[in-house]
């Protein structure tokens, strides 16, 4: 869970997931009100996530799988993405450019 670098506190599962989806801008903490925002490393690693997500499509069409298993597999590789979310958010006083 990401820990605000203002008072050091650590967000809940909760929290963090709210604030991961406003990965571009400032995320206000929750226990300080201070502008928190992810760093460089934990944006590419959300946007690692997102990829894996789609990873079956490419399996499905070489190896010809019944759309059932495919989206089977998207959803179950979306359930691990939403659950690595707040795992993966770490937090930074200031804004740093991704590469």
């Amino acid at each position: 869970m990401p820990i605000c670098k203002s008072c050091g506190r650590r967000w809940t599962h909760k929290q963090s997931f709210k604030a991961s989806w406003k990965i571009r801008g400032s995320m206000r903490c929750p226990h300080c009100g201070s502008d928190q925002y992810a760093t460089a490393k934990s944006r590419q690693r959300l946007t690692l996530l997102n990829w894996i997500i789609l990873l079956p499509l490419p399996f499905a069409a070489i190896f010809d799988l019944p759309m059932v298993y495919t989206t089977g597999m998207i959803l179950v590789l979306f359930a691990v993405a939403m659950s690595l979310i707040p795992k993966s958010l770490e937090l930074s006083n200031e804004h740093e450019p991704i590469w």
